[in-house]
């Protein structure tokens, strides 16, 4: 990651306007208080190309390609692997697009009527040290999640010799109280893990392992973790599956664990003592979908087209209800990656069911 201190630097503008590029770059030259390098490129497959071949500073892209257009364009630049950071051009009616670009990742936007020389070597100055600065507290953050993970998983391991009493009789207060440690752990854990797969997944440090994956088995293991949690809030867990399941699809099992886990973790939150939390599966000859619903007080209509964004929980959850709001977010980042959807009903007005489509074959080459 560059710190402002460099003095030169690498600039990729992503532009399909021969005319604004030049007009871009000579104002650059004639008001940035660093000297560059500028490649330009007119398709997002030419700067694929270059992105491969050289390492910039800081990209300065335009939504509107000829073989790609909108918010697609940074994801298409991020899945390939380059962090530097970006910088979106748009045009005069296009800042809404500008905003959500800078909340999908990108540093700054900037109106292609209103750009002068000055404003855009500010911007990229601005946009190297916010993003230098994003980096070293992110890696700060992951480095210490991991540090805090590795100890709970040890006192896990050891609530369960105990709960199995392979140490010692236990009466039955002593066990009721493993019983609310272990449920503790768990949701510690859940955060923990959260934010150390988002980390991963931002930083382009994930990797999927795809392979043929039975989900009926993901299925079986994810109820026989949360069962201890289930009894303990006198929850009923429930299976509803096809006489003879065909749950075989490709797929990343570990990463589809962590999707199913953190469904059943916000159902079993959100879940009144005494409710109901339903795991059902279907398949087609194409696809397989997985339901988890829950008897809970569902979710506002309005609330509902947040439930994936990166740190969002809705009013109700941030009073009553522990969580970072990553959940969901790292679930639609891992079914996203699976070229499946994720997506939410709440039918009755009261309780919510999250549904997970996902194809049986997939390219494992994009």
């Amino acid at each position: 990651m560059v710190r402002m201190s460099k003095k030169h630097l690498e600039i990729l503008l992503i532009e399909d306007d021969p005319t604004f590029a030049s007009a871009l770059q000579a104002l650059l030259r004639r008001k940035s208080i660093f000297t560059f390098d500028c490649a330009h490129a007119a398709t997002f497959e030419d700067a694929d190309l270059i992105m491969s071949q050289r390492q910039f500073d800081v990209i300065l892209l335009d939504l509107t390609l000829p073989d790609i257009q909108g918010i697609e364009t940074l994801h298409a630049v991020r899945r390939r692997g380059y962090a530097c950071p970006v910088i979106i051009l748009t045009g005069q009616d296009e800042e809404d697009l500008g905003v959500q670009a800078m909340k999908a990742g990108a540093q700054d936007y900037l109106i292609k009527g209103e750009i002068d020389g000055r404003l855009l070597s500010r911007a990229i100055t601005h946009a190297i040290e916010r993003a230098r600065l994003i980096y070293e507290r992110e890696d700060f953050l992951a480095t210490l999640t991991h540090d805090l993970k590795n100890p709970l998983i040890g006192a896990n391991r050891v609530i369960e010799l105990m709960a199995e009493e392979k140490i010692g009789k236990l009466n039955e207060e002593q066990i009721n109280l493993l019983f609310h440690i272990k449920n503790s752990n768990w949701t510690l854990l859940t955060l923990i893990g959260n934010l150390l797969e988002v980390y991963r997944f931002e930083k382009d440090l994930a990797t999927l392992y795809f392979e043929h994956t039975n989900l009926m088995q993901i299925i079986n293991n994810c109820m026989k973790e949360i069962a201890p949690i289930a009894t303990d809030r006198n929850i009923q867990v429930l299976k509803e599956m096809p006489e003879n399941p065909d749950a075989v699809i490709l797929a990343d099992a570990d990463s589809l664990t962590r999707v199913l886990r953190n469904l059943l973790d916000n159902a079993l939150k959100y879940t009144p003592t005494g409710g109901e939390v339903k795991v059902s599966l279907s398949s087609s000859a194409d696809s397989v979908t997985l339901k988890v619903s829950d008897t809970g007080p569902g979710i506002p209509e309005e609330d509902r087209k947040h439930l994936f964004e990166r740190f969002w929980r809705g009013r109700a959850s941030r009073r009553h209800t522990p969580g970072t709001g990553l959940g969901l977010y790292l679930c639609q980042q891992i079914v996203t990656m699976h070229k499946g959807t994720i997506s939410c009903a709440c039918p009755s007005g009261t309780g919510t069911s999250f549904m997970v489509e996902l194809p049986r074959e997939i390219s494992t080459q994009s």
